[in-house]
C-alpha cells in the first residue's frame, strides 16, 4: 500500500505546492491528514544534506567528509526536527493565545515543506564552485534569499489556515522568534553572572 502511494506520486504534489502556490499547500495538508504530515518529516532530511554538500564544496576533500555525511548529518538532522517541533509549537501557543483554534500538526507540517526550497542551495553553491567565482559569498547570499522564500512560504500557509490576512499571519511567525530570542538572551546573561560568581565569588 505505501508502495502504491509512492509509485502514484501523490507526494510530488506537497513539493511542487511548497514552492508554487503555499495556500494549496496548506489545504493539501490539512484535506490529506495525516499523509501530509508524515510526508513532510522527509523535508528536513533532503534540505540538511543538500546543505552538508554545499558547504563541503567550500572546504578541502578531507576524510573528515565521511562523517559529515553520516554522522554529521544524522546529528544535524535531530537538531533541526528538534527545532521545528519547538518553533511550530510556539507559532500554535502564540496562535491560540490570540484566539485562534490550534492545529500543532500542521503547523509543524507548514514549517517543514517551507523548507524546502533550500535544496536549492546545492545546485546554486556547485554553480559558482564549479567557475570558482567566490562560492563562499554566493552561499552566505542564497542562504539568505532563500531564507525569505522559506518565511514567505510560512507566513502564507499560517495566513491560509487561520484565514488572516498576511500582516498578522507573519505578527504570527515573528512573535515565537522574539519570545525566544530574548528567553536565550536571559539565559546567557544568567550564565554569564553564574560563571563570574563561580570565578570571583
Amino acid at each position: 500500500m505505501i508502495m502504491d502511494k509512492i509509485k502514484s506520486l501523490v507526494w510530488a504534489d506537497y513539493f511542487i505546492y511548497a514552492l508554487a502556490d503555499p495556500r494549496e499547500l496548506y489545504r493539501l495538508i490539512s484535506s490529506r491528514k495525516p499523509v501530509g504530515i508524515y510526508v513532510s518529516f522527509a523535508v528536513p532530511a533532503i534540505v540538511v544534506i543538500a546543505d552538508i554538500l554545499a558547504l563541503s564544496l567550500l572546504g578541502e576533500a578531507t576524510g573528515f567528509f565521511f562523517y559529515k555525511i553520516t554522522y554529521g548529518w544524522i546529528l544535524i538532522l535531530i537538531y533541526t526536527i528538534v527545532k521545528i517541533a519547538v518553533y511550530a509549537s510556539l507559532i500554535d501557543t502564540v496562535s491560540q493565545f490570540m484566539g485562534y483554534e490550534g492545529r500543532a500538526g500542521e503547523v509543524i507540517a507548514m514549517v517543514s515543506y517551507s523548507m524546502f526550497p533550500k535544496v536549492f542551495i546545492l545546485p546554486l553553491v556547485y554553480f559558482f564552485s564549479i567557475i570558482n567565482f567566490a562560492p563562499g559569498f554566493f552561499y552566505v547570499f542564497f542562504i539568505f534569499l532563500l531564507f525569505v522564500w522559506y518565511v514567505m512560504i510560512l507566513v502564507q500557509g499560517i495566513s491560509e489556515m487561520h484565514s488572516i490576512e498576511f500582516s498578522r499571519a507573519l505578527a504570527l511567525y515573528i512573535i515565537p522568534g522574539l519570545l525566544a530570542g530574548f528567553a536565550f538572551f536571559f539565559m546567557f546573561v544568567l550564565i554569564v553572572i553564574s560563571g563570574a560568581g563561580m570565578l570571583f565569588g
